[in-house]
């Protein structure tokens, strides 16, 4: 199991059964509905199934997870979803919402995309030390 996990937008639930995927269709300016792509990758499986849409799976002894999405993203609901999902199951996760951005951010350089890269290398870092930690007690 990884130390910590980072799920930046995450395409979680390839149902597309959170209430973003009808409310902000052609309101994200970056992603539109990838129903045809699921479908097509699922090859037959049943899109609920927990290894193509993790939501629906048991999340319980998942690692510490952060979260990041924004108030256009097409996969806010999935976000959201997730985070919920792994606070039920006693799983430390952190949720970032960030004003006005779409799937992925804007590109890498306004200041919504340098505060999200310093919360997650700060998420990072926490978690970092902390496996470093637990490797230093395995190793003796």
């Amino acid at each position: 199991m990884p130390a910590a996990l980072v799920l930046n937008t995450p395409q979680i639930d390839l149902t597309e059964s959170g209430d973003t995927f009808q409310t902000f269709n052609g309101v994200d300016n970056v992603l539109r509905s990838l129903a045809p792509t699921n479908t097509l990758y699922a090859a037959g499986a049943d899109l609920r199934d927990p290894y193509l849409s993790p939501i629906f799976g048991d999340v319980s002894g998942f690692p510490p997870t952060f979260l990041r999405s924004g108030t256009r993203d097409l996969f806010l609901s999935n976000t959201v979803r997730m985070h919920r999902k792994l606070r039920a199951a006693g799983v430390a996760a952190e949720l970032h919402v960030f004003e006005a951005m779409p799937h992925g951010g804007f590109g890498g350089d306004s200041p919504e995309d340098l505060d999200a890269a310093a919360e997650q290398r700060r998420f990072l870092t926490k978690h970092g030390r902390r496996a470093q930690r637990c490797r230093q007690v395995i190793d003796g």
